[in-house]
């Protein structure tokens, strides 16, 4: 690579970091720890800092203080709290989060359009509504892990077997166990989805015992540590009443939650997945993995109607799902505006 093709994809890097910061900036203005705006909290956000505030001062989670949140949210709002008792950390930590989330939607979106259209992608699922989130109560680190899965999911899906990807995707089961446990068998249908699919694709056997290794190593790297601190704080049965229990008693009505994720404009974007899928398929291109991803959505919005209490904000959580039917579609403007996927597959 010469000086002037690395001078101009360093350049290149710098704008989309500038950009995705820009994003991020948009974005945090909406949130309520943002220390220069006047956001109030809400009751649910009122009650998951009271906890994470008590199990910095040493109270145990789930024994001495209630709660139905998992361990992850309220260590990641109990952290925080270490340094100051103000929500200055919280702010900064949660940017961290959205930043996360925006690039790894454009990474996903970059798979399927240009780079433009992908930040387009981006910011389009991020900016608008997210105050849903940052107003919510664990959906906002569910909607970093679901754009994170997102991306592991469009990478196998280009690519094949990457045994790295099943291990992240793995994690990101893990993660959500112990964060909202009823979202948990949206991941579960996904890992056997891609048991299935690299079976019928005749990997060879080392690479499909690679794949079940990488998902025990997933599961351990989450596991271990969390079994850790829920037996030296003696507080694993109180979190399997309180928090996996509970979560998956409560499961929804799936009508009330249907209605409310089928009655939001943003369901369009199924629709722009089939146009773009059509488009493609008269076109004479492989749409193999649009297909795969339109049952991926459909089980994730499935997962996502089932949850209890059917509030807005899991309705935002189905927006992480909709990178890769914008990006399809606004991959059809590519040729016409003379703009070319750059990602590579194969790196």
């Amino acid at each position: 690579m010469n000086g002037g093709v690395l001078m101009n994809l360093k350049l290149k890097r710098c704008l989309e970091f500038i950009a995705i910061v820009i994003i991020t900036f948009i974005i945090a203005l909406s949130s309520p720890l943002n220390p220069f705006m006047n956001n109030a909290f809400t009751a649910v956000q009122n009650e998951i800092l009271d906890i994470a505030r008590s199990v910095r001062d040493g109270y145990l989670a789930y024994v001495e203080v209630d709660g139905h949140y998992g361990p992850v949210v309220y260590e990641f709002y109990g952290l925080g709290f270490l340094p100051t008792a103000t929500h200055i950390v919280q702010f900064i930590m949660e940017c961290v989060i959205v930043f996360a989330t925006v690039l790894f939607a454009y990474k996903t979106a970059k798979l399927y359009t240009s780079e433009i259209f992908a930040l387009i992608t981006a910011a389009i699922l991020t900016i608008f509504g997210w105050g849903a989130l940052t107003h919510a109560g664990a959906e906002e680190l569910m909607f970093f892990i679901m754009v994170l899965t997102g991306y592991h999911i469009s990478r196998q899906l280009k690519s094949g077997y990457l045994s790295h990807h099943t291990y992240l995707l793995t994690i990101d089961l893990g993660l959500v166990l112990f964060l909202q446990p009823g979202y948990v068998w949206f991941w579960v249908a996904l890992i056997i989805f891609f048991a299935i699919k690299f079976k019928l694709d005749g990997i060879d056997k080392k690479k499909y015992r690679s794949f079940y290794v990488s998902i025990l190593e997933g599961l351990l790297t989450v596991g271990v540590p969390m079994g850790i601190y829920l037996w030296y704080f003696k507080n694993g049965a109180a979190f399997l009443q309180q928090v996996v229990v509970y979560n998956m008693k409560n499961i929804g009505t799936f009508a009330e939650g249907l209605k409310i994720i089928c009655g939001s404009p943003w369901l369009i974007m199924v629709v722009f997945l089939l146009i773009a899928m059509l488009v493609k398929a008269f076109a004479g291109e492989n749409i193999a993995d649009l297909c795969c991803w339109l049952g991926i959505i459909i089980v994730g919005i499935i997962v996502i109607a089932l949850q209890g209490e059917n509030l807005s904000s899991y309705l935002e959580l189905s927006k992480a799902l909709y990178v890769v039917p914008l990006a399809s579609l606004f991959s059809l403007l590519d040729k016409p505006f003379g703009l070319k996927i750059e990602e590579r597959y194969d790196k």
